[in-house]
């Protein structure tokens, strides 16, 4: 059996500072559909959180309180001051072109170019606190949600702690070759296979603390970045 090689970044800086299944609709928001989508030519001005790239080849910036920004090459459109002031962290264009925006106060919306479906504990996400989206190879969108969240259409599926996560507190979500999720937590990276959870510590087995995000490379190594407070 050939094992991915998992290697760690660290990243030193200052601080100031349970699996449940859950069919769902949606609920209704007041959206104002009448409101124009703000263009200019201009960036946003507040903390950029995450960047992705559309099928289209546009960008598609989480910008904080600012918004979610399409930029075209020429023009930044906000695609989300039809809801309101939302603290957003991440973006996610799937395979279908529904784009997926995850805030940090009110879960996750669907977008679809036209309306918004909004999703939040109400409909089964563990919390409204959302930090990062993934869609898999089959379809299935994954959020970092107070855990590890499962969403396939219909319904949404949680695992914590409980579960065999070794953190609650996930930052990032990534499938490498083989089909294997790779998760990214507080208290080190670990992997699920669809039926458990394996979690990668030091050879002293020490956890490996404060990891932020996960990537693969082409020889199949599993890279990570940790970033300690001080």
């Amino acid at each position: 059996m050939k094992y991915a090689y998992v290697y760690t970044l660290f990243l030193i800086f200052v601080f100031h500072t349970s699996c449940g299944q859950k069919q769902t609709e949606p609920h209704k928001d007041n959206i104002n559909y009448d409101m124009k989508d703000t263009v200019t030519s201009y960036g946003p001005n507040t903390m950029v959180r995450n960047v992705k790239q559309d099928r289209n080849e546009n960008i598609l910036i989480a910008a904080s309180w600012g918004g979610v920004f399409r930029y075209d090459g020429k023009s930044f459109t906000n695609l989300t001051s039809k809801i309101g002031s939302r603290r957003f962290w991440d973006v996610l264009e799937d395979r279908h072109g529904n784009l997926w925006f995850a805030s940090t106060d009110s879960g996750v919306y669907n977008y679809n170019g036209k309306t918004f479906q909004h999703y939040t504990t109400r409909e089964g996400l563990a919390s409204n606190l959302v930090m990062y989206i993934y869609e898999d190879r089959t379809g299935i969108i994954w959020f970092a949600a107070g855990g590890l969240t499962r969403y396939d259409g219909k319904s949404f599926q949680n695992f914590t702690t409980k579960d065999g996560l070794p953190n609650n507190g996930v930052k990032a979500i990534m499938e490498d070759k083989t089909g294997k999720l790779w998760i990214a937590t507080g208290d080190g990276p670990c992997f699920y296979d669809g039926k458990t959870f394996t979690v990668l510590k030091s050879k002293d087995g020490k956890a490996f603390n404060n990891v932020w995000s996960i990537i693969e490379d082409k020889k199949v190594n599993i890279w990570t970045k940790r970033e300690e407070i001080v």
